[in-house]
């Protein structure tokens, strides 16, 4: 049986990660506060629409099954606009730098800004790899430092040609 800490500040990792918190000026990809407030408003949007389709009358069973279907979907629509608001923010990105023989971690915040959470010597750690679309590295200490799924076949063969330059 193993038990686990209640807390995420109860781990050594989100120890470690917090320590070091510099702010980087480069914000690429989606993420940023307008994107997510046009993300919201979307939502908010086709999900009024879902509702306010049946305000007006339909005249026969037909249109009221149409209707049916464009508020199921317009508000299903919705929905998945407004689950991607939150799936976006719980992604750590990880940056392999065989020419600094480094691995560094960032987080980014919910209104957008990224910071540098952790910064590693690629000697520090015992076992880095890839398996199963996930790139896992753990230190001499046998901690997991980095752990953050891949999703494309091309970021797996960068990661590949990463690790065997360094």
């Amino acid at each position: 049986m193993t038990a686990l800490p209640d807390f995420a500040d109860q781990f050594q990792a989100h120890d470690r990660r917090s320590a070091l918190r510099e702010p980087v000026d480069a914000v690429d990809g989606p993420g940023g506060m307008a994107g997510r407030f046009a993300m919201f408003c979307a939502a908010t949007a086709l999900m009024m629409a879902a509702a306010g389709i049946w305000m007006f009358p339909a005249p026969d069973h037909a249109v009221m099954l149409v209707k049916l279907g464009a508020s199921l979907g317009m508000f299903g629509a919705g929905a998945v606009l407004l689950s991607g608001l939150n799936g976006t923010q719980g992604m750590a990105r990880v940056e392999i730098d065989a020419g600094r023989d480094e691995i560094r971690t960032y987080d980014r915040e919910l209104r957008g800004r990224v910071f540098l959470t952790g910064r590693y010597r690629m000697s520090d750690f015992a076992e880095i790899r890839l398996c199963n679309r996930t790139f896992f590295a753990r230190d001499t200490a046998g901690q997991l430092v980095v752990s953050v799924p891949v999703r494309s076949r091309s970021q797996e063969r960068a990661i590949r040609s990463a690790l065997s330059l360094a």
